[in-house]
């Protein structure tokens, strides 16, 4: 795990949907802070719980992820900022 945390992030500005695996149902419109080919950081309104299942797809579904959130932190603005370990995902989510 250390090395995959030293990989490389990119600060891509995705807008995405995240959808909670579990009941009772919970979805979100965030954006991405950055990407890395096993990880994303994503904005949010909202607490996410710790070890949650997510899917989350891009606006122009043509990128979705799985994944389990591994940390949540409150930001200054009432929002949060939750880190993502990708366990499935499809397409380039690094665009540069």
């Amino acid at each position: 795990m250390y090395e995959i945390r030293k990989e490389k992030r990119n600060p891509e500005k995705l807008q995405v949907l995240l959808s909670r695996m579990a009941e009772p149902p919970l979805t979100e419109t965030a954006s991405t802070e950055n990407v890395s080919s096993h990880g994303l950081r994503v904005r949010t309104e909202q607490a996410w719980k710790l070890g949650a299942h997510v899917i989350v797809q891009s606006s122009a579904n043509e990128l979705w992820a799985q994944g389990t959130v591994v940390y949540c932190r409150a930001l200054l603005d009432n929002k949060f900022a939750i880190g993502l370990v990708l366990t499935a995902r499809t397409g380039a989510w690094i665009m540069r």
